[in-house]
Formats: structure tokens, sequence, C-alpha cells
């Protein structure tokens, strides 16, 4: 996603701290762009992003 960006952009050194588990790595990746895409989808332009959605009391 070209679009969306951290606002702090830590460095991978940061990120990881010497994790040397590159299956792990990869997955953690691509589990944070299909959160990136999950949110792209539910809020397109970030405008009607309005915080958490309240959750029904009836259950």
């Amino acid at each position: 996603m070209a679009e969306w960006r951290w606002e702090y952009d830590p460095t991978a050194d940061h990120v990881i701290g010497g994790l040397d588990d590159l299956a792990f790595i990869a997955r953690v990746e691509e589990t944070a762009d299909e959160l990136v895409r999950a949110a792209a989808a539910q809020f397109l332009d970030g405008s009607l992003y309005r915080g958490t959605p309240r959750r029904s009391a009836k259950r």
C-alpha cells in the first residue's frame, strides 16, 4: 500500500532487534500488510474513521 505509511518510521534494527527468524518476520510483515489493506478497505480515505466502533449491548 504505497499511500499508507507510518508517521514514525523506525529502523529495521529497532523493530526486530536482532531477531533472526526470517520466516517469523515474513509472517509478521504479511499480517501487517493485511491489516493495512483491511483498514484501507473499511475507511477508504480515512475521513470516515471515528475511533473504534461501539459494539451493540444486545447479545
